[in-house]
């Protein structure tokens, strides 16, 4: 390994308290999507301390729609999530005549870019992680302050710790020891602190809008350190099933049966999603990446309806939640799969047919599919390898903001970082301080490799050129 190399990972080693401090105190700083201004402002001050040229702007949702009306999505807020719902597609206009804008926009929730220019004739890396984390609550259940950021027998706590300020932050600590070590490297390294990367995506998208690229990219979610390629897509739905209000007295009239619950009817809705999401996972693929991974998982976690106990369900709304393997389809089919799953629901059933039920979207993820071939996850993985460890490439296992890269800006992407997605979203989320500290001298060699490097390649020759057919 180069001298300089190791002095700028030797500068890590000697500043751990500095690193972990570093982490306390984004953790702190509450983000919650919707509320992002206060972290990115502190994220602004880090970079430029450590030489960044840095920029602030917020996602611009006009021009959003215009450049992506199939990927770009409604803004969310912590406090208003999924509350405007689509049957085809959300647009601009929709979102204008809402009267939501006043909650669903992007003031004072600017995306900040730290660009760090190489000397030149190396390749470029982007370094992409989301400020924004979910709500805390239920509150209740955490057994530690959510914005303490404490640290118990190795692990720190709080909201946003592994989902994902430990690795947003070990990325740009990684940069920042390389720069003060005075590592030369000839390609340019960009870090974006993304807004709203939970049930939108458009933060990244915005980016990718504005024309920010690179040779490279990592989404800095949380992997356990491992490398993965590719990723689900997933989608957010509801079904409004209808009923008809009677009492008891009235329910019949004349034998006939006249006041229908909308309760009576979730069975038929139910029994059809879960038809499509066995049809979907009898379909069997030779992707090795696939291996033993099931192509389509529905979640069906919600349930609201009726008024009262005495009253057949005038109303009954579902919601759940979809991913979707990228060898299954693309968004548009498997929306359009389960748009044919309820026309059929309601033709097969009697007062379905007359009134039906009615499926929207709330939120829509494109699936990602890579080569775990492409140089850049091979040379990561050679990287850690040469630390010792086992230097895997996975398949990515939730859906996240390198599908914007790969799918739309057209940048190889892969996801690595500290943490574990299966603390995301949880109460007492929490990090393991001793992996969030290697992770920064995986980076530091990692990108001192990778920016030294000739370059750029061809994004076809990158991605596809070993990709399963």
């Amino acid at each position: 390994m180069n001298a300089r190399i190791e002095d700028a990972i030797d500068l890590a080693r000697k500043n751990r308290e500095q690193s972990v401090k570093a982490l306390v105190d984004l953790v702190r700083i509450p983000s919650l999507t919707g509320e992002e201004g206060d972290a990115q402002v502190h994220l602004a001050r880090v970079l430029t301390d450590a030489g960044a040229d840095v920029d602030m702007q917020e996602p611009d949702i006009e021009k959003l729609f215009e450049s992506f009306p199939h990927i770009a999505q409604y803004p969310t807020h912590w406090q208003h999530d999924l509350i405007l719902p689509y049957a085809e597609l959300p647009n601009y206009e929709s979102l204008k005549d809402s009267g939501l804008e006043n909650v669903l926009n992007y003031e004072q929730r600017p995306n900040v870019v730290g660009s760090f220019k190489g000397t030149g004739g190396g390749r470029s890396l982007i370094l992409n992680g989301h400020i924004d984390t979910v709500t805390i609550e239920p509150k209740h259940e955490w057994t530690r302050d959510p914005f303490g950021a404490e640290i118990d027998e190795g692990l720190l706590y709080g909201r946003g710790a592994s989902d994902m300020k430990g690795g947003l932050l070990a990325g740009l600590l990684a940069i920042s020891y390389l720069k003060a070590a005075g590592v030369p490297l000839r390609g340019d390294v960009i870090v974006e602190s993304v807004v709203n990367e939970e049930h939108a995506g458009n933060g990244t998208l915005d980016l990718v809008r504005r024309g920010i690229t690179a040779d490279g990219a990592i989404v800095l979610e949380p992997t356990n350190n491992k490398v993965a390629v590719s990723h689900p897509g997933g989608l957010y739905w509801q079904v409004t099933v209808p009923g008809r209000p009677r009492s008891p007295g009235a329910r019949w009239q004349k034998g006939e049966q006249d006041g229908v619950s909308a309760i009576e009817k979730l069975p038929i809705v139910i029994g059809a999603l879960l038809d499509l999401e066995k049809s979907y996972n009898e379909v069997t693929s030779d992707d090795p990446m696939e291996k033993g991974r099931s192509p389509f998982s529905l979640v069906i976690g919600k349930v609201t309806g009726g008024h009262y106990e005495t009253v057949t369900a005038s109303e009954a709304v579902l919601r759940g939640g979809a991913y979707f393997s990228p060898v299954t389809g693309d968004i548009d089919e498997v929306m359009d799969a389960m748009r044919k799953a309820m026309d059929e629901a309601n033709a097969n059933d009697p007062f379905l047919s007359e009134y039906p039920a009615r499926l929207e979207f709330l939120h829509h993820d494109d699936a990602t599919r890579q080569s775990p071939q492409i140089p850049l996850a091979v040379a990561l993985s050679n990287v850690l390898k040469q630390n010792g460890e086992s230097g895997d490439i996975i398949p990515g296992p939730f859906a996240c903001d390198a599908r914007h890269l790969v799918n739309q800006g057209n940048v190889p992407t892969v996801i690595f970082g500290p943490g574990t997605i299966g603390q995301a979203h949880k109460p007492d989320e929490h990090i393991d301080v001793e992996e969030f500290l290697i992770c920064i001298e995986h980076l530091i060699a990692f990108i001192a490799s990778w920016c030294n490097e000739e370059g750029p390649r061809s994004f076809k020759e990158a991605v596809h050129e070993t990709l399963p057919a």
